[in-house]
């Protein structure tokens, strides 16, 4: 599935400090390939406890320099603070969250990255971060960053302090991901996740393979293997289900809008002379349409609701997915960093174990968000269900008054005539729209929702096995 942003309008206020995030970073990207992943944890105060090869590389600064030291070492000062405030925001309420980030190296040189934050159960964070490779999205990032930055840097300014100027630029950014098709940050992190990912895999050499690799440490990387493979599969099965769950949220959207038609309301209904007995009938079975569609709105506004939310599930679905084969990837190259004992497995053991807990959050959260897929399946089910017979018997009515001859009378005085024309059309619109409805929920219904969780912990728990026999004393 591609999913293009248009660019927003980066048109608004500049302060005497203009920002320059929409330009390309100089970082020489030729140096840094998307096979070399970013890795770090920090404590619950954002302090550096571990650190990858490729972070001290693109950072430009020791290992012991990092250690120990805040995160926002490399916070890039054209970063705007709303960026960040999304963040903490985020992962407050126990959640992950993945953005675009520009950073500061030790010499002054500047990297772009795709951030990835998941909190750890000691209070602790989780970071892997992945060369950008989704232009488009990186682009529309870019110019919402450097608007909000332009916001943040005026009302500093104005003497507003960092904190709500953050606040400032924060609503600025949702103002601007607005104008860009979105409705929320995590919606942009939903799409922009398993874009990246599914692209950076595409552009990779994939996952080393070691033959020669025996004992525990084959165990290992044989585990996260089955684990990558299986994601992949899920994945797979997800974007089959995200297509359905589109299709079925647009239909519900076209149902409302037929059932509003401003044509058929109830003060043109009530207009009709019914002393004509040429108009009775047709007035009669428009009051039972006005009745019925009373009853029936409500029910169709919790239909859409109920679409929207299977829509999301599945977003989130998919957003979770994408971290945990991001996760997965890692560990196979800490995995094989043991393997070929190159840099310091003290450091590659070390990262390991919350990696596992993390791919296990990750395992467990994706099976909750299948059990809500299927059961926000069988209440959209139950609605269109429940909305089809309410509608059957006036939609039947009408249809054989529109295929009668008194529906096409010459004689039918003109306010009717027109009534009539429109009821035909919503007639026609409201049979289409169910039986779309009804053939994409049982579609959604009976997709292959991925079951394997079984065979992903059991991977899991073998690794974890095996990962525990090696690790250093």
């Amino acid at each position: 599935m591609v999913v293009r942003l248009r660019a927003p309008d980066t048109a608004g206020p500049r302060s005497p400090r203009s920002s320059c995030l929409c330009r390309r970073s100089p970082e020489p990207f030729t140096r840094w390939g998307v096979d070399q992943l970013f890795f770090s944890t920090t404590d619950a105060r954002g302090v550096i406890r571990h650190s990858n090869n490729v972070f001290i590389e693109l950072s430009r600064y020791r290992r012991d320099e990092l250690s120990g030291a805040p995160h926002n070492i490399i916070r890039h000062p054209e970063m705007p603070g709303g960026a960040f405030k999304a963040m903490w925001d985020t992962l407050k309420t126990g959640s992950p969250f993945a953005a675009y980030v520009r950073n500061l190296a030790a010499d002054g040189s500047e990297y772009d990255v795709f951030a990835t934050v998941t909190p750890l159960s000691d209070g602790g964070y989780l970071s892997v971060r992945t060369r950008p490779v989704c232009s488009d999205l990186f682009d529309t990032a870019c110019a919402i960053y450097s608007d909000a930055r332009a916001v943040e840097d005026e009302a500093i300014h104005a003497g507003a302090n960092r904190r709500a100027a953050a606040e400032e630029g924060l609503n600025r950014i949702a103002e601007k991901l607005a104008g860009a098709g979105l409705s929320s940050y995590e919606e942009f992190q939903n799409t922009a996740l398993p874009l990246e990912v599914a692209r950076r895999e595409e552009l990779s050499d994939g996952t080393p393979v070691r033959p020669g690799a025996t004992g525990d440490l084959r165990v290992m990387l044989d585990s996260v293997t089955r684990i990558a493979a299986g994601l992949d599969s899920w994945m797979s099965g997800q974007q089959q289900l995200a297509e359905l769950s589109a299709s079925l949220k647009a239909a519900g959207k076209g149902l409302t809008r037929t059932l509003e038609d401003p044509r058929l309301n109830s003060a043109h209904i009530s207009a009709l002379d019914r002393s004509d007995p040429r108009v009775k009938p047709l007035a009669d079975l428009l009051d039972l349409w006005t009745q019925m569609q009373g009853l029936v709105s409500p029910l169709v506004a919790r239909l859409v609701d109920t679409l929207a939310q299977l829509d999301t599930n599945g977003a989130r679905t998919r957003f979770r997915i994408a971290l945990a084969r991001l996760h997965a990837t890692i560990t196979s190259l800490f995995t094989v960093e043991l393997i070929d004992g190159v840099g310091d497995p003290q450091y590659s053991a070390q990262a390991i174990p919350d990696l596992i807990e993390s791919l296990r959050e990750g395992i467990a959260e994706m099976e909750r968000q299948t059990q809500a897929h299927s059961a926000l399946a069988a209440q959209a089910v139950a609605y269109i269900g429940e909305a089809s017979r309410m509608m059957t018997i006036p939609n039947q009515l009408l249809m054989l008054w529109t295929g009668s001859a008194a529906s096409s009378d010459p004689e039918l005085p003109a306010t009717a005539a027109e009534l009539s024309s429109a009821a035909s059309g919503v007639v026609e619109s409201v049979g289409r729209r169910l039986a779309e409805l009804d053939d994409l929920a049982a579609r959604c219904q009976a997709a292959h929702v991925a079951d394997n969780f079984a065979e992903l912990r059991e991977a899991l728990d073998s690794f974890t096995t095996a990962a525990g026999a090696v690790a250093p004393s």
